[in-house]
C-alpha cells in the first residue's frame, strides 16, 4: 500500500543518500524506515534504489518517482493549511472594514486595547471608500466595519460609537491662534470631499454654517481623499473643515486650529450585516462602545 509516511520516506531517502541519515532525519530507527521502502517497492512492483555496501542510487524508476513524490507531499501540506487556515478564520479572525482614514487616527489605539483584552482573537483590515461602504458591509468581504454615518439600509445594523467636531486645517505659515473664529473663510477657497450621503458632503455639512455666521468663500474645491485636501492646504490653496480626529496627522505645511463657534459634527459608527450570530462582531462592537463611551 502507499502511504503518506512511506512517501515520505522515500523521500528522505533518495535526498540524503543514506538510510541511517533519512532514519535521523524522520526521527525513526533503520528497521523501519528499510521495511516500508521494501513494502513501497513491492507495491510498485520496482526497484526504486540499487544498493550497494557503501551508497545507495536512485533506479530510473525511483527518479520518476520522486518528483510525483514530493508534488504529493506538498499537496498534502497545502490541503492541511488550508483547512487549519479557514477554520481560524471561523473562530479567531475578524475582517474589519474601515476608511482609509481611520487607520492613522483612532484605529491604533482602538485595536491595541482590544487586543490586549482579547489576545485570543486576530483581524484583517479591508479598506474601502465611504461611497462604497454600504455595498462593503453588504457583502461577504468583511463581518463588520468602521462607517462614516449616517448609513441607513434595512439589511444593515448600525451602532454609533462617537461624534466628533470639525476643525479646520490651514496652512502652517498662516498665523492664527489655537481657536479661530468662522469668519477665517470669509473670501477664501475651501477644499471639501464628497460623502456617500449628499446630505454629509463637506459642503453640506457647512453651507447652513456658514451661511448662520455670513461667511461666503470665495470658492468651492471637491477632491477624493482627505490626503488631497491637505495636500493643497499645505500648498496655500485653501483652507479644509476636518474631524477633530485627523488632528493627529501631522503633514509639513499644515496645521490644526479649533472653531470658535459650534461647529458641525460627524458620527462614526461600527456597522454589520442585519441578523449575523458571529461572536467576534459581538465581542467587538460591546469593546468597542465601551472604548469610546470612556
Amino acid at each position: 500500500m502507499i502511504t503518506v509516511k512511506r512517501l515520505r520516506c522515500f523521500v528522505a531517502v533518495a535526498e540524503e543518500g543514506h538510510f541511517n541519515k533519512a532514519a535521523q532525519r524522520l526521527g525513526i530507527s533503520q528497521p523501519p524506515l528499510t521495511e516500508h521502502i521494501r513494502i513501497l517497492e513491492e507495491t510498485l512492483g520496482c526497484k526504486l534504489f540499487e544498493r550497494t555496501t557503501r551508497s545507495i542510487r536512485l533506479t530510473d524508476q525511483g527518479r520518476a518517482l520522486l518528483d510525483h513524490a514530493r508534488h504529493l507531499l506538498s499537496e498534502i501540506e497545502r490541503t492541511r493549511e488550508i483547512v487549519s487556515e479557514d477554520n481560524q478564520s471561523r473562530v479567531t479572525v475578524l475582517k474589519l472594514g474601515l476608511l482609509h482614514a481611520h487607520t492613522y487616527t483612532f484605529l491604533p489605539s482602538l485595536l491595541k486595547a482590544f487586543f490586549k483584552q482579547h489576545p485570543e482573537y486576530d483581524v484583517q483590515l479591508i479598506e474601502y471608500s465611504t461611497g462604497g461602504q454600504t455595498d462593503t458591509i453588504l457583502s461577504p468581504a468583511v463581518d463588520a466595519g468602521l462607517v462614516r454615518e449616517p448609513l441607513v439600509h434595512p439589511e444593515i445594523e448600525v451602532q454609533t460609537l462617537f461624534t466628533e467636531p470639525y476643525l479646520l486645517a490651514i496652512p502652517s505659515d498662516w498665523r492664527s491662534p489655537s481657536t479661530v473664529d468662522i469668519a477665517i473663510l470669509n473670501g477664501r477657497p475651501i477644499i471639501g470631499y464628497p460623502s456617500h450621503d449628499d446630505r454629509r458632503s463637506t459642503r453640506s455639512l457647512f453651507r447652513d454654517f456658514l451661511s448662520q455666521h455670513q461667511v461666503r468663500p470665495s470658492s468651492w474645491r471637491e477632491v477624493t481623499t482627505m490626503h488631497s485636501a491637505l495636500a493643497l492646504v499645505a500648498a496655500n490653496m485653501g483652507i479644509a473643515p476636518v474631524p477633530n480626529s485627523q488632528r493627529t496627522l501631522r503633514l509639513p505645511g499644515v496645521s490644526y486650529r479649533e472653531i470658535k463657534q459650534p461647529p458641525p459634527e460627524l458620527s462614526v459608527g461600527l456597522a454589520w450585516r442585519r441578523g449575523i450570530d458571529n461572536p467576534l462582531v459581538n465581542a467587538f462592537s460591546h469593546f468597542a462602545r465601551d472604548h469610546f463611551g470612556k
